[in-house]
């Protein structure tokens, strides 16, 4: 099976991976090897104890996800959303949706199409497959869906896992509603296999947050630094924006972002958005690194953020020294960032100035 989209393909790739574990000998995509080298070398590993496969993909023009669909041959694609991501090759969002309906388009009529029914775009590519689609959301109608969620703050998200007209209460341990929207995509792969209640509900509470991935970091006084410096689009910058400031509850909010790379024209509008978006929720601080810092800033300028709560650094280390500088005791801190970025290098940087 195969798993793309432009938020959250490795954490639903691992989540199939813990459920389907529980029954079969999975073979899965290490790490992030998802482009056309590293989906071929995940395959030369394949072998007669191998049960089911679990397999990334990723893209950053046309065609690519078409030629890893034919090297891979699926017989269950899933789409998780479509996103501004990449768009440098691709142009905008409706070449983006092409460009990962590819998977689909290439699946077998005898495939199975797992569909987000809560995004338009990947709804709309559903409707195209000729074979079998089983939809997932936050309500009916959808063949798998979730409600009454709770949010647990740091614990994670509590909901109830609706299959057809079977329902069972879950404890997810990841952070914000877009991994329940992981959860559910990883819970309708287990539908297309015929996997009982009780199993999906075990494979998705034993999973773990991946590093880098909305991984809380606890700091001296009470400091919670939320480290997301894995990667960044303008989708995922504002899933990552909306869960520091649920968690946060009345305490204060400091955000430090590096660049979302590869957006290409929409490169300036994008960070400009992003800074408006970060000043209208009432964020504390503001600190930036990178080519389009300014139009961050900007965009939080214009939007009535003060002058005095903004910095740019040049440096990852300037960064750590005005946060080190800036927290208080019960500061909540969201760090991210493109991973060529290299945000992870802040949180070192952080760790160091905090011990010394």
């Amino acid at each position: 099976m195969a798993v793309t989209g432009s938020n959250g393909k490795t954490t639903t790739k691992e989540l199939i991976s813990s459920i389907l574990a529980r029954n079969y000998r999975v073979l899965k995509t290490p790490g992030n090897f998802n482009n056309l080298v590293g989906l071929p070398l995940t395959l030369l590993q394949l072998n007669q104890s191998h049960e089911v496969g679990v397999l990334e993909m990723g893209m950053n023009r046309f065609g690519e996800i078409r030629r890893l669909t034919e090297i891979a041959r699926p017989d269950i694609g899933v789409i998780t959303n479509i996103q501004m991501a990449h768009a440098a090759n691709l142009g905008d969002i409706e070449g983006i949706m092409a460009a990962k309906g590819e998977l689909f388009e290439g699946m077998d009529d005898r495939g199975i199409a797992i569909v987000n029914s809560d995004d338009q775009r990947v709804y709309n590519l559903g409707t195209m497959f000729k074979g079998k689609r089983i939809t997932f959301g936050l309500g009916v109608p959808c063949d798998v869906w979730a409600s009454k969620i709770e949010n647990l703050g740091v614990g994670g998200i509590a909901f109830t896992l609706h299959i057809m007209r079977e329902d069972i209460r879950i404890h997810l341990k990841s952070l914000g509603i877009y991994n329940l929207y992981n959860a559910l995509a990883a819970a309708a792969v287990a539908v297309a296999l015929n996997m009982e209640m009780e199993t999906i509900k075990g494979g998705i509470e034993d999973f773990k947050p991946l590093s880098k991935r909305m991984e809380i970091l606890e700091m001296p006084d009470g400091i919670k630094v939320i480290n997301d410096s894995y990667n960044a689009n303008p989708g995922s910058m504002v899933a990552a924006l909306k869960t520091l400031t649920d968690l946060k509850n009345d305490g204060r909010g400091i955000v430090v972002l590096g660049d979302m790379l590869e957006l290409g024209d929409a490169s300036k509008s994008a960070h400009y958005h992003i800074g408006k978006s970060i000043a209208q929720s009432k964020i504390d601080h503001l600190m930036v690194i990178g080519d389009y810092a300014e139009s961050v800033l900007k965009g939080a300028m214009d939007a009535g953020m003060s002058t005095h709560k903004l910095f740019r650094g040049r440096t990852h280390k300037d960064l750590s020294l005005k946060l080190k500088e800036t927290m208080k005791a019960g500061d909540w801190v969201l760090v991210k960032g493109s991973r060529n970025m290299h945000m992870e290098i802040l949180i070192d940087e952080l760790t160091k100035n905090l011990q010394t």
